[in-house]
């Protein structure tokens, strides 16, 4: 920095652009700070991986275009993993650690139910995965799964049961059921009656945004805000 007594001979005109000058570096960092996007990672299996339909065709691919359409600054991750189950929750978060997430929705579970495994093992993993991510700050969003119904209502009803428990424990908002209007929809799945199409993705990349926006836009609101104005609401 010059010293003051060649600052006080410059002229008001010239004072004003040397101090610009000096700004300059704040305040780029001051924007890439706000720029930096806000990362939503979706943990899930084969569902959410896209199986049988092109990456950009799966649902979090089609998420993060409507998020960014709606409000850009959001980076939606695909985090699917076809054949996984709950007990790799807490292995494969962190693999995706080092991805840095804001947000995690956790879509774990569904091969469980496929091969059986108990309810309340299940519950356990999904637990460990919110436990998990908490311990880094990370938001969490539940996303609710079902088997289907010839596993007996015993089961299938245990199964259901396993995500609003745990919502209500942690206190997390939860997605009810991420197959809503798309679970046994010929038109909306592949051969297989499992896997959603295209244009079963497209509904649940829709389902999704409507729920994300709100929770997005009250998150938006509440880090603008500053802590001062939090705490004066």
């Amino acid at each position: 920095m010059l010293p003051l007594s060649i600052h006080a001979r410059l002229l008001p005109g010239f004072r004003f652009i040397l101090y610009a000058l000096y700004a300059l570096p704040v305040l780029a960092m001051a924007a890439a700070v706000v720029s930096k996007p806000t990362k939503i990672l979706i943990l899930g299996d084969s569902l959410t991986e896209g199986l049988g339909v092109d990456k950009d065709d799966a649902f979090p691919a089609l998420l993060d275009k409507q998020l960014q359409a709606w409000r850009p600054g959001y980076d939606v991750i695909n985090g699917g993993s076809s054949g996984s189950t709950s007990a790799s929750g807490v292995r494969r978060l962190k693999w995706y650690e080092k991805a840095k997430p804001d947000i995690v929705l956790l879509a774990l579970g569904s091969n469980d139910g496929l091969r059986g495994v108990k309810p309340e093992e299940t519950a356990r993993n999904v637990e460990a995965a919110i436990k998990y991510c908490q311990e880094r700050k990370w938001q969490v969003i539940l996303t609710g799964l079902r088997v289907p119904p010839n596993y007996g209502p015993e089961y299938v009803n245990a199964f259901a049961k396993i995500y609003p428990g745990l919502a209500i424990r942690y206190k997390l908002p939860i997605v009810e059921f991420l197959l809503q209007g798309v679970a046994g929809e010929p038109a909306l799945n592949q051969a297989d009656g499992i896997h959603p199409n295209e244009k079963g993705h497209k509904r649940i990349a829709d389902n999704l945004a409507a729920f994300l926006k709100p929770l997005l836009a009250q998150r938006d609101s509440a880090a603008t805000a500053g802590p001062e104005s939090r705490q004066n609401r």
